[in-house]
């Protein structure tokens, strides 16, 4: 769940560099949310399936994230 690695974030040394492409696939959501900055790898389209093509590095987690972690509790 996103909101559950926007915790992590919060309490995180950042920049902070992601390698599972679970956790990139996050880092996607909560951005487009504008709740994190990241910095994410291009997507490449393989056999059917979309992957990330590396690491995604999370720079900051923005005044309206920290705000959202708060009220998740």
């Amino acid at each position: 769940m996103p909101m559950k690695l926007l915790g992590q974030l919060c309490c995180a040394r950042l920049p902070l560099q992601l390698h599972d492409q679970s956790d990139i696939q996050k880092c996607d959501v909560l951005r487009a949310a504008q709740l994190i900055e990241a910095d994410l790898p291009p997507v490449l389209h393989e056999r059917g399936r979309s992957v990330y093509s590396g690491q995604a590095t999370v720079m900051r987690v923005t005044a309206k994230g920290l705000n959202a972690a708060r009220q998740r509790g």
